[in-house]
């Protein structure tokens, strides 16, 4: 029931009357209805007369300074024992302490938000049941002393708490839910206690002091973007019990150098290390059997690399940006490539694509300015736009006998490239698929049927300059289209 002011301040003098704060005088008692509203002493409860309890509950006029909280108040005859701090209750209000009497069960979502003068609080052991985002935003908040047998640490516990150090987890915690400690920038080390068996998604995100990290041996759920943008975080050791790696887990970890991956290890979700910028060695487990896209990209310290014989493919962009990859193992279990998959890793001397891979994806190899070899794999159909683009030091490339289409810019700004073969099953060349191939010398076509090309798949100056080797020159130079005719060089090979 909403009671105006007034009654509520008449409630107040009735319940100190009580108590014997005012010298005493005969005045009828007041029958409270299923719950009222009554302000003792600073503090608003609401008030439970059949079951003679009360819970702590927000106000017009916030809280400030020390507030102390009864575990029992009296009014009209009826002691209530104080059992709950309401959601709320001190949300963004002036407190600098709060002291939580041990009949407190339950303490409700954002009790104590934003309450930028608190530093330090006692949660009692009594409390079993705690709300969400419970001192989220409490900036200046240094000490917090959990309840021993609290579970589960809620999800925005502690989120943006900026000025957080250290905080022990109770020994029977099992989960720590999402963001529990999201923008803790100040907070340098957790240890997880053995009976944690989930951390929920982005419960360390951003915290950019976060150095040392010990999780539990029984951890089994690790949510996605659970340490993503923790700059200051060196090496973490993965517990065996932990078989997947989510999404976004370590993105944006660009001090982080080591990471011991076990052979329990099913799967890395999407973006579990992009930006890892020191990471320069990492061995993926034989158990590994999925990869996430863009799972490494921007890893620019990273040296070397063998895909195990577990994963049949590499996703999109898994490797985009690794631009000090040099060493290169493509197991003979991969059947495809995705897009990008390798785009701007500019060291990589060599690659060879096994047999096994039937689809090689979209710029997979675009960018890769120190290529010099490529051998590909004899089951591709068509070579994806881009593959090689900008791979200008690419000298030594085979098109394989099954390819039937290079589709547009495959080797376009390839300006080392000085001799390429199509081979016969070849039926159609894209858009630009040479342009910018500057040093293009020779061209052997092993059709007698000429491909069909368009207008602009070789530069000018190559249909200049280049020698075109055909089966039959006639064919050629008069083909319907009237496109390879535009070669002076045109010789029976």
């Amino acid at each position: 029931m909403k009671l105006n002011v007034r009654f509520i301040v008449v409630l107040g003098l009735l319940c100190a009357l009580t108590l014997g704060a005012v010298a005493s005088m005969p005045i009828k008692p007041i029958k409270l209805k299923s719950s009222e509203k009554v302000k003792i002493e600073g503090i608003t409860y609401q008030l439970y007369p059949k079951k003679a309890e009360a819970k702590v509950i927000k106000v017009d006029t916030l809280y400030a300074g020390e507030i102390i909280i009864p575990d029992s108040v009296a009014c009209d005859s009826i002691v209530y024992k104080v059992i709950e701090i309401d959601a709320r209750a001190f949300s963004k209000s002036a407190v600098s302490a709060v002291v939580i009497p041990a009949s407190v069960e339950k303490i409700g979502g954002n009790a104590f938000e934003e309450c930028n003068d608190l530093t330090a609080i006692t949660i009692p052991p009594t409390v079993t049941d705690l709300g969400t985002g419970l001192f989220s935003g409490c900036k200046n908040l240094e000490v917090v002393n959990l309840p021993e047998n609290m579970e589960k640490l809620p999800n925005s516990t502690f989120a943006n708490c900026g000025t957080l150090e250290t905080v022990t987890l109770p020994d029977r915690l099992k989960e720590i839910g999402i963001s529990a400690f999201e923008g803790c920038v100040d907070l340098k080390g957790i240890d997880v206690p053995a009976s944690v068996d989930e951390i929920g998604r982005d419960a360390f995100k951003n915290c950019t002091s976060l150095k040392d990290v010990k999780l539990s041996n029984g951890l089994k759920n690790l949510g996605s973007g659970a340490f993503e943008g923790c700059v200051s975080l060196h090496s973490i050791e993965l517990p065996r019990s932990l078989s997947k790696l989510p999404n976004e887990v370590f993105q944006g970890c660009s001090t982080l150098q080591d990471v011991q991956l076990t052979n329990s290890l099913k799967s890395i979700g999407s973006n579990a290390f992009e930006g890892c910028a020191d990471l320069k060695k990492i061995i993926l487990p034989s158990s590994l059997s999925d990869l996430g896209s863009s799972a490494f990209r921007d890893c620019t310290s990273l040296e070397e690399m063998s895909i195990p014989s577990g994963l049949d493919k590499i996703p999109s962009s898994a490797f985009r940006g690794c631009s000090n990859l040099y060493k290169l193992n493509i197991s003979f279990a991969v059947k495809s490539i995705g897009d990008d998959a390798f785009h701007g890793c500019a060291r990589l001397d060599s690659v060879f694509i096994p047999n096994s891979v039937k689809t090689l994806g979209a710029s997979a190899f675009e960018g890769c300015t120190n290529l010099r070899r490529a051998q590909l794999s004899n089951a591709l159909k068509v070579l994806s736009s881009k593959l090689f683009r900008g791979c200008s030091n690419l000298n030594g490339v085979t098109i394989p006998n099954s390819v039937a289409e290079l589709k547009d810019d495959v080797f376009r700004d390839c300006s080392s490239l000085t001799a390429i073969t199509i081979p016969v099953s070849v039926k159609k060349l894209g858009n630009d698929v040479f342009k910018s191939c500057t040093n293009l010398q020779e061209i052997t076509m092993r059709s007698a049927a000429p491909p069909k090309i368009s207008g602009d798949t070789f530069d000018k100056d190559v249909q200049r300059y280049a020698t075109l080797y055909v089966p039959d020159e006639g064919i050629y130079k008069n083909e319907r289209e009237k496109r390879w005719s535009k070669f002076s060089n045109i010789v029976k090979r």
